[in-house]
């Protein structure tokens, strides 16, 4: 794996079929987002970790990986579209790492940021540990 993605800590269990051991680790630096926006953008990152379901059917496969997905943020914290960057080369945890970007409740930019879309990449790094 990967030394700048953080360990999975462990399954965290959930009602869904799979552990929530997933990670959104701290993007490659290959956006152009302003650092002023680094707060919102670790924020963002904590939120979809804790989205992400480690599908049960890879677990039991034993299947890891690291997806990174490139993400249009809109001003209003909509996720505009978001596509897979680099696959992981299994189908599941690809569907997986987009699902969970999808499925963010949207938190708008704070005041005093410029209202622009961002567009960052983001390794979602499924682990086994």
């Amino acid at each position: 794996m990967a030394s700048d993605a953080p360990a999975a800590a462990g399954p965290g269990g959930g009602g869904t079929g799979g552990s929530r051991v997933a990670l959104a680790a701290p993007g490659s630096g290959r956006s152009d987002v302003p650092a002023e926006f680094g707060p919102y953008l670790a924020g963002f990152r904590q939120r979809i970790q804790e989205q992400v379901v480690y599908p049960l059917a890879a677990r039991r496969r034993g299947l890891t990986g690291r997806v990174e997905v490139d993400v249009l943020l809109e001003p209003t914290g909509r996720v505009r579209d978001v596509t897979i960057a680099a696959s992981s080369s299994h189908a599941m945890l690809d569907e997986a790492a987009i699902e969970a970007v999808r499925s963010l409740t949207p938190v708008p930019l704070p005041d005093g940021l410029p209202r622009r879309l961002l567009r960052v990449r983001l390794p979602i790094v499924f682990d086994l540990r």
